[in-house]
């Protein structure tokens, strides 16, 4: 015999939770008696979802576990956690562009050792990834980048460039200030126009090794 609490959780997820079952599926017709065919995905879902009068509790239970994984897709969204005011101004989940760079080879034979070679990326910020937005995007970076081709010093010292209103967070290795704000301005302008905010976003981050200091490292005695 089921206790009275049982029989209200029971009751609410036929009254409520079969309403929400029956307008997510509202492209099929038919109850839970048998009428939805098992052999079709989306029919055996919303018969399995749809809560009964007869049904256990642990059969309850399994029915709500199918709704929220499968029809509902639980996995398929973001879990978020503790809420935050902030999620609205990241940008983690927008397709990132990639801009690749490599030395010369005569720059790097001439050194004795292999082109160096840099990555850039940033976040796409498009709603629309149509081809007709993607070509004009590949024309952009071809004529920003390409025409004429676009250089900057490679170096060890570290710039950041962090802006949570657009999303930016560079990370550049360069020679000096003016090389980091060279490649950041030029990534940023693909999308944005205007000056970056050079006063509040970027920082120097100092290296405490002096690699211009040579010293002998031993290798087997």
């Amino acid at each position: 015999m089921s206790s009275p609490d049982v029989e209200l959780f029971q009751s609410f997820c036929r009254r409520y939770i079969n309403k929400g079952v029956r307008n997510h599926f509202n492209d099929i017709s038919g109850g839970d008696d048998g009428s939805l065919s098992l052999d079709v995905p989306r029919q055996a879902i919303k018969r399995v979802c749809l809560h009964k009068d007869t049904d256990t509790l642990s059969l309850t239970i399994g029915r709500l576990l199918i709704w929220w994984v499968e029809a509902k897709g639980l996995f398929n969204n973001i879990i978020y956690g503790i809420p935050s005011t902030d999620f609205d101004i990241k940008y983690t989940y927008y397709p990132q562009v990639k801009l690749h760079f490599s030395e010369g080879r005569y720059d790097s034979s001439s050194n004795e050792r292999r082109p160096i070679r840099s990555e850039v990326s940033f976040r796409w910020r498009e709603e629309d990834f149509s081809t007709t937005n993607i070509t004009k995007l590949a024309k952009k970076i071809d004529a920003d980048f390409g025409r004429p081709i676009f250089s900057f010093g490679r170096g060890r010292e570290l710039w950041t460039y962090n802006d949570k209103r657009t999303g930016y967070t560079f990370q550049v290795y360069v020679q000096d200030e003016t090389e980091a704000k060279k490649i950041i301005a030029q990534a940023i302008g693909i999308q944005d126009e205007g000056a970056p905010d050079w006063e509040r976003n970027l920082r120097e981050h100092k290296d405490k090794k002096n690699y211009g200091t040579q010293k002998t490292v031993k290798v087997m005695g």
